[in-house]
């Protein structure tokens, strides 16, 4: 792939990923109830999270990112009805949709890992893949309830090469809860188990000879249980373009197939976020 193609697409690929992490609390909504064909805005992202899952230790980040969204007849992309991602509206009815689930992850300098410390970094990771949607409460402007059945590839880069790390399977419910409260407040939580093969568990958790030492063993991951993500969190919409998010998430991975790894360090990780969207830019046709 040429450098700019790559880049170009990598580009594409953070600014879907970040679109689908902000777009289960944004919602731009004009004054008069109808949502326009296509926005375009920015959306910012600032929290403490954990360097990998289990890694017992957190890194401040902060993102900002230029999002599009599109409500097509057939073409949906971003949005909080479609969750950030891409979709054909041709699988779509009231009780099944499928459509495209993206997820990314930020890099880690491995000399600010303790637990990795002289090791390689890991790189920024991103996941494409399947989703199936099954509605179980659809009750829009109120409340949703949905089960999320995610298959994704996972790929890490350093933006002058990718390389394929194994795949994950993502089942998960999905609540929220509108107008909760004289505040006008929407509030969203998730749920599900994580596992992986036994390519992401190595890049996790694996330690080769050349890296032992006194207090890291040397390790070989195998696949299976990763953890559970429990994601709770609350929006509030101050006009018809700015919307404030704030949210945790909850890493439990008692359990987990690798626990008796050296790099395994945590089997109760939380993050902590906040975000924001603007919308700056709306179209004045309306979506069917």
């Amino acid at each position: 792939m040429h450098p700019i193609h790559r880049c170009v697409f990598m580009l594409a690929i953070i600014i879907f990923s970040f679109g689908q992490a902000v777009a289960e609390s944004e919602k731009v909504i004009p004054l008069n109830g109808v949502r326009p064909l296509w926005e375009a805005g920015i959306g910012g992202f600032a929290g403490s999270v954990p360097d990998y899952p289990a890694a017992g230790q957190n890194t401040f980040r902060a993102l900002a990112l230029p999002y599009l969204i599109y409500r097509g007849d057939i073409l949906r992309v971003g949005g909080e009805e479609n969750r950030g991602a891409i979709s054909g509206r041709f699988v779509k009815n009231d009780w099944l949709e499928l459509d495209v689930s993206l997820s990314a992850a930020f890099p880690v300098d491995s000399s600010s890992n303790s637990a990795r410390r002289d090791m390689p970094d890991l790189d920024f990771l991103f996941g494409i893949g399947p989703q199936l949607i099954f509605k179980l409460v659809n009750e829009p402007g109120h409340r949703r309830l949905n089960f999320n059945l995610q298959a994704r590839s996972i790929y890490s880069t350093d933006f002058s090469s990718i390389n394929h790390r194994g795949y994950v399977l993502n089942p998960e419910f999905n609540y929220t809860h509108e107008h909760v409260t004289d505040l006008d407040l929407k509030v969203f939580t998730s749920a599900g188990p994580i596992f992986a093969t036994e390519k992401l568990m190595d890049y996790f958790y694996e330690v080769d000879d050349q890296y032992v030492t006194p207090s890291r063993q040397a390790y070989d991951a195998d696949a299976g249980y990763l953890g559970s993500n429990i994601t709770l969190g609350v929006s509030k919409r101050f006009n018809n373009r700015f919307r404030l998010i704030l949210g945790t998430r909850l890493g439990l991975h008692h359990g987990a197939t690798n626990d008796d790894s050296p790099l395994f360090r945590g089997k109760l990780n939380l993050g902590i976020f906040t975000a924001f969207t603007w919308s700056f830019k709306q179209s004045e046709l309306p979506a069917r």
